[in-house]
């Protein structure tokens, strides 16, 4: 049986934050918009109501209030539907972490060890 959490190799935290992302979307356009960044981790995050059109692999910027940090896209559930999609996230090496504070203390400290 499958487990997300086995694949991820970090535990994630069930919050939601609202933050700002941009970058280049799919047609070469510039986008900046405000989307729920959910299931946090020290390295990643899951996106939710993205409304520019992204693909797995790109590189976009993400501020959470004073913080800023470059993430790779490691996949897109496009849900035109509603015309929004879900992004997960993989922070990029030698970035530090926009939503350390959110996350428990706990989890934190396993990182350190």
């Amino acid at each position: 049986m499958f487990s997300g959490i086995e694949r991820r190799g970090e535990p994630r935290v069930r919050i939601a934050v609202r933050v700002q992302i941009s970058g280049t979307d799919a047609q070469y356009e510039e986008y900046c918009e405000k989307v729920l960044a959910m299931n946090l981790s020290r390295h990643g995050a899951l996106l939710w109501g993205v409304q520019a059109e992204l693909q797995p692999g790109d590189v976009l910027s993400l501020s959470y209030g004073q913080r800023f940090a470059q993430f790779r896209i490691v996949w897109v559930l496009d849900e035109r539907r509603g015309t929004s999609s879900q992004v997960a996230l993989r922070l990029l090496q030698n970035q530090d972490c926009p939503w350390e504070e959110a996350l428990p203390a706990q989890q934190a400290a396993e990182q350190l060890c």
